[in-house]
């Protein structure tokens, strides 16, 4: 009966091939039944897997400077972005940087928004318009940063040869 359903046809077994094998009274209604409703049987909608949305940085759109996210295999401890990088032109899916002096289009799926605190007075002045002073000014000596020195103690196990 299997067989019936798979190839169409009962399968002989080789004693069969004199005899013919007696027919029984369910097997046609059955097979009719099954193949009405297989028939009638109407594939499930097919869910599309490839087509997700990509997250889009909201501060992409004002930035002036965006890191690029590097792609394929990294070495140990190399940074997942490269940059900042200058903004020159936005498109809806790309934008156009300079990066090492060069003008670059790089898809928006790879941009991070960087955000940049200008740290020198005089680059505070060349984004600021130049105003001219009404009196002459006496300019005070700027603050000298530096960085925190850390002091380094090793143990007494490693403190052998030095003094």
């Amino acid at each position: 009966m299997v067989a019936e359903l798979v190839f169409g046809e009962p399968i002989r077994l080789p004693g069969e091939f004199l005899t013919p094998a007696p027919e029984t009274d369910n097997s046609p209604e059955f097979i009719s039944r099954l193949r009405r409703h297989m028939t009638a049987l109407k594939p499930q909608q097919v869910v599309r897997h490839g087509s997700r949305k990509t997250f889009v940085f909201k501060d992409l759109a004002t930035c002036s400077h965006v890191f690029v996210r590097a792609e394929g295999s990294k070495r140990p401890l190399q940074q997942p972005y490269e940059g900042p990088h200058r903004v020159l032109a936005r498109h809806e899916k790309f934008y156009t940087l300079s990066i090492r002096g060069r003008e670059v289009t790089v898809s928006i799926d790879r941009l991070k928004p960087a955000y940049i605190q200008i740290e020198d007075n005089e680059e505070q002045q060349a984004a600021t318009p130049q105003q001219e002073p009404s009196l002459p000014s006496t300019r005070e000596p700027e603050e000298q940063r530096t960085r925190p020195v850390r002091q380094v103690r090793f143990t007494d196990r490693y403190q052998a040869g030095f003094g």
